[in-house]
């Protein structure tokens, strides 16, 4: 059929994954008719399963339409023995078929690691981009909260915040974010190894896909050699690190007038970037410093006070500079500092030409 317009398949991809390990990935295989989404009771859970309940229609539905998941008749220990047969008897031979095509690319990717290095590899089959993956650094009132939303929409790749992210880990009950929840409740600060943990889990999300940026870690020369271990177990690395830089001078007028949307994070600025709720000379408070979207009630972060800052910008030029240094020796890793002492068009202008956005 293909060779009556010129045409013949270009490649095959395999997943490869041992008969022995699919009993448990089938058997607690759940799948949404109308759109194929799959789930599983262990691996990928809807958030209706508890994930000890016996699961059934009644507490398997999907994500976004809360609709009734189903199993496929055959997905059971007794029919996979005979399914599986059937594949290596009747389907694996399609791959020798192809193997002797000489303009034919055929790659079988190991299906049986966690599923971000399962993607890089099916990545590097399909000879796809590595992911970018993206460190912001700057002192507090750098601008990092302006230009980052840019930044995500320009290259399709989410911001990743620690806190945003140990929360959700929190709320979510994950094995790493259960370890969180007891160091917090115990009024310690979370370990480096478990921050790590939380962003292994969140980077093999699906919208991550493409690439990440980190916003609020590293912080120290440490949290960035754990995280270079923890990339290095997909083979991957950071490639950007983009610092906001704005001499100490500078940054009292912005960090005090600095505004915060919790929920999103929204930065405002009752000089620089007020909302629209805010008249430009009345004191700043509650009730006139509302969220531009929302409308909700803006706040400022506690030491976002001329008596904390120095303190702050003590701790970042010892503890997060070195940063730009650490990576500035890898050749692979692109390492720029933006002056973000200038007009906030002019920043992003800058960031975009560095960036090639």
């Amino acid at each position: 059929m293909l060779s009556a317009s010129a045409e013949a398949v270009q490649m095959v991809i395999e997943f490869k994954v041992p008969d022995d390990v699919l009993v448990e990935r089938i058997c607690g295989r759940w799948v949404h008719k109308a759109t194929g989404r799959s789930y599983h009771v262990k691996f990928n859970p809807p958030k209706s399963y508890d994930g000890v309940s016996v699961p059934t229609t009644e507490n398997m539905k999907d994500d976004t339409t809360g609709q009734p998941l189903m199993q496929r008749a055959d997905d059971t220990e007794q029919a996979l023995p005979k399914r599986l047969r059937a594949y290596h008897a009747e389907t694996e031979p399609i791959l020798d078929h192809y193997f002797a095509k000489a303009n034919c690319e055929v790659s079988q990717v190991n299906a049986n690691q966690n599923t971000n290095k399962v993607w890089i590899d099916t990545a590097t089959a399909l000879h796809l981009p590595p992911r970018t993956i993206m460190i912001l650094l700057g002192p507090p009132g750098a601008g990092k909260g302006t230009h980052a939303p840019k930044i995500v929409e320009a290259l399709g790749i989410p911001q990743l915040s620690t806190g945003d992210m140990l929360r959700e880990a929190v709320a979510a009950g994950t094995d790493v974010g259960l370890k969180a929840k007891e160091v917090i409740a115990e009024g310690k600060l979370v370990s480096d190894d478990i921050v790590v943990g939380i962003i292994k889990d969140r980077v093999i999300a699906l919208d991550c896909t493409k690439g990440f940026i980190l916003d609020g870690f590293p912080r120290t020369l440490a949290q960035a050699r754990a995280l270079d271990e923890m990339l290095a177990t997909s083979s991957e690395a950071v490639k950007t690190v983009l610092e906001f830089n704005v001499p100490d001078s500078v940054l009292t007028e912005r960090i005090c007038g600095r505004w915060i949307h919790k929920a999103t994070g929204k930065s405002y600025h009752t000089k620089f970037s007020p909302p629209k709720s805010y008249d430009g000379t009345s004191p700043p408070s509650g009730e006139n410093m509302k969220d531009d979207d929302t409308g909700e009630t803006l706040s400022q972060r506690p030491d976002d006070t001329k008596d904390a800052l120095p303190k702050r910008l003590e701790a970042y030029h010892a503890e997060t500079e070195p940063i730009l240094g650490h990576y500035s020796k890898n050749s692979t890793c692109t390492v720029v500092r933006v002056d973000a002492n200038q007009a906030p068009d002019q920043v992003w202008k800058g960031t975009a030409k560095i960036l090639r956005i």
